[in-house]
């Protein structure tokens, strides 16, 4: 047969993932799989990956890392992606923690935070598109993050309370250096952080059911809710705080919410696209997470 065989050639594949531990119950894959599948992305591949505390730098220079282009990282890792960066987004750099690594030219790696996004996107899209008075139930890095979030949405005052006040120091530090005034409401009362406009609680699960429960032995007292909570737990939902607050008649948010635009902004940098399907992507993470509950309900 003459002629000459036209060659094609495959695009080399992209491969992401999500790290952290655990991260067996990760949603990320399912988001960002979707998000895949509505941009006609076939050149890449999101996986998930077991990598402890500590174990980041190997990870990334010995183990299967070393094939990626990109990773979301979940906790205990994001302390270690922003230190073992050697470039990093604005909002990281205010934080000192990162949930994005995106490989440079030369293997380095960039650091970006939209945890940040995350939180302030889903407040928006419940009506807290400014905010005068913010609240925080809980410490660590996502209380850190909402913090930063509800001031990036103007709040001039937070509210902040935790069972260990010690733990809210980084928060009233980062507060104050944005000039704003930080008021710590004690544990006894964290009640009163219901006060603000738009409240995060960064609790897990079992603090979240006590705090719930105090919440709702006030009885006839009660509690007011504030205009939006957004509860960073979505499994069971509603969640424990987000069920005494919508009782009472006030607009929630979950984390799966969060999540969803947390992975928007993710893809957009992995990929280098304007946008991704957010919608799309939140539906197909509710969708599995109906499929797990089915799962173990049998």
């Amino acid at each position: 047969m003459g002629g000459l065989e036209r060659m094609t050639s495959a695009a080399p594949l992209r491969r992401f993932a999500v790290i952290g531990s655990p991260v067996g119950h990760s949603l990320s894959p399912v988001l960002h799989g979707a998000a895949y599948r509505a941009l006609g992305v076939d050149d890449a591949r999101y996986e998930r990956f077991e990598v402890g505390a500590g174990e980041l730098p190997a990870f990334l220079a010995d183990g299967p890392g070393r094939e990626l282009e990109g990773l979301s990282v979940t906790m205990p890792g994001k302390p270690e992606a922003f230190a073992l960066a050697a470039e990093h987004d604005e909002v990281s750099r205010r934080l000192g923690v990162a949930n994005t690594l995106l490989r440079r030219p030369g293997g380095t790696w960039r650091a970006e935070n939209h945890d940040v996004h995350g939180i302030a996107a889903t407040l928006r899209d419940h009506g807290a598109r400014s905010v005068d008075t913010g609240g925080v139930v809980g410490s660590g890095a996502t209380a850190l993050s909402a913090l930063a979030a509800l001031l990036d949405l103007g709040a001039a005052t937070v509210l902040l309370t935790a069972r260990s006040a010690e733990k809210l120091a980084p928060l009233h530090r980062f507060a104050q250096e944005a000039g704003a005034e930080a008021v710590e409401i004690p544990w006894s009362s964290h009640h009163e952080v219901l006060r603000a406009d738009a409240v995060v609680s960064a609790l897990a699960v079992e603090g979240a059911r006590a705090v719930a429960a105090a919440w709702e032995a006030r009885g006839d007292a009660g509690i007011t809710p504030p205009r939006v909570l957004l509860d960073v737990l979505y499994d069971p939902w509603p969640a424990p705080v987000a069920a005494v607050v919508q009782q009472a008649g006030g607009e929630v948010a979950d984390g799966l919410e969060m999540l969803a635009h947390q992975a928007d902004m993710q893809v957009r940098s992995m990929l280098h696209v304007p946008a991704a399907p957010v919608a799309t992507m939140l539906a197909a993470a509710r969708d599995e997470l109906a499929r797990r509950r089915g799962s173990a309900g049998r």
